[in-house]
């Protein structure tokens, strides 16, 4: 893994490499000059060292935010493997050969720390960003035209708040279920998780759009089908409590028809570049190219580019955000910064069996790390198995179904009886 790998908090998995520091800084205790007591190299250690052990201690994180909570408590403890070295009083020596690698382990917690402090701003800045997204769609509630000019104060707004940010991390949510609840105790709204899936998408295809210039000419439209692509379920009353098959599958049905109605929703929304496609990027944000998608299963030719790529944008984040998609009933366990390089995996997986544009899937991808894409390639060299698995439990496969009966019939009482016609042989 490359250093700018990372640093990309949610799409790589740190955790590895700083496990390998630490069997490398085992390894490394004999059989290297100790360095001295007062040399300038273990004081710079030692004064890190207590900077991060205090930082640490002084985060106030709420009860709500239970993955920050664990990353304090891992940079806890791994703060408490470094003080066997670098405390006042250590009952291990350094060596000259563990002096770097005791550096490194420092500088990825301080990155953690880093971390959870954006995170805990993120959580702060996101109900603002919520009120203004709410006053902007009331009007689409209440008129058949309505002017998009809240919208796009938004988006300027979104830009320029994210002009600053270069990680993708920086602004995703960790959790989406914890930002829900941390926000929820300031806003009591019960339609809160549409808001926040459109907020993260739209600030995600903002990213993306500096990153790669294709997408820069349709910014604009694609940031605003990412903040309202998720409308359509203000108008669903979700059945609480369904107790028979039947009607678990019939509330599917209806929940899979809510990208007709946001569709249908904004189709009076007008006055801004590439405004007549909104309602077909909105209805199309599910679709695959291989026509699993819904609500329609339109196929390749019938899907325009900018709805490819809202729905490679909504496919990653759907992924980042609901893990069971991924651990495939017990098959395998991420842990949490894991969750979105796998999520990266599955959809690049998914995009080499035709289910999304290969171009738009590596342009996003590039845009999330220069070097993400051909860490994705080895990674699936290594062919894994659970993703198959998974594939062939959610996925109606047809080579596994039983062959049908032939058309014809092998009783020859039968076959002269019946006549022939054209959609019928003789055996």
């Amino acid at each position: 893994m490359t250093n700018s790998t990372r640093l990309l908090r949610w799409l790589t998995p740190p955790v590895r490499q700083e496990r390998d520091d630490w069997t490398l800084l085992r390894y490394c205790a004999d059989g290297s000059k100790l360095l001295p007591v007062d040399s300038s190299a273990l004081r710079m250690l030692q004064i890190s060292y207590r900077e991060l052990n205090q930082q640490n201690q002084g985060l106030k994180i709420a009860p709500q935010h239970t993955i920050l909570i664990q990353l304090q408590a891992r940079v806890q403890v791994i703060l408490l493997r470094c003080r066997l070295y670098l405390d006042e009083h250590p009952t291990h020596s350094v060596s000259q050969a563990q002096e770097p690698i005791l550096a490194r382990i420092l500088e990825y917690l301080r990155e953690e720390q880093r971390y959870i402090r954006q995170q805990l701003l993120l959580a702060q800045t996101t109900e603002y960003y919520v009120k203004q997204l709410k006053l902007a769609t009331q009007d689409v509630w209440t008129k058949t035209y309505c002017c998009p000019n809240l919208l796009l104060n938004l988006i300027r707004k979104i830009k320029n708040d994210d002009a600053h940010l270069h990680q993708p991390g920086e602004f995703l949510f960790a959790s989406l279920e914890n930002i829900q609840e941390v926000t929820t105790d300031q806003l009591n709204d019960a339609d809160l998780a549409v808001y926040l899936r459109g907020l993260e998408t739209a600030r995600l295809i903002c990213f993306v759009s500096r990153k790669i210039s294709a997408w820069q000419e349709s910014g604009d439209l694609l940031m605003i089908a990412g903040l309202l692509h998720d409308l359509g379920w203000l108008m669903l009353k979700p059945q609480k409590n369904a107790r028979t098959d039947k009607s678990k599958t019939d509330q599917r049905e209806i929940e899979q028809g809510h990208p007709v109605l946001g569709a249908a929703l904004l189709g009076g929304l007008r006055g801004f570049p590439g405004d007549s496609y909104l309602s077909e990027v909105i209805s199309q944000h599910h679709e695959r190219l291989d026509g699993t998608g819904y609500p329609r299963g339109l196929h390749t030719s019938a899907l325009g580019e900018y709805s490819r790529r809202l729905a490679v944008v909504c496919r990653f984040l759907e992924l980042k955000n609901i893990e069971r998609e991924l651990t495939a009933d017990g098959i395998r366990t991420y842990e949490r910064e894991e969750v979105a390089f796998a999520a990266a995996l599955e959809l690049f997986r998914e995009s080499r069996r035709g289910e999304w544009d290969e171009t738009v899937v590596d342009q996003f991808l590039s845009a999330l790390d220069q070097s993400l894409l051909e860490v994705l390639k080895e990674t699936d060299r290594h062919n894994d198995p659970f993703t198959l698995k998974r594939f062939q439990q959610q996925r109606h496969d047809a080579a596994h179904e039983q062959i049908p009966p032939p058309h014809f019939s092998l009783d020859s009482a039968a076959a002269e009886s019946v006549p022939l016609t054209e959609n019928r042989s003789e055996t």
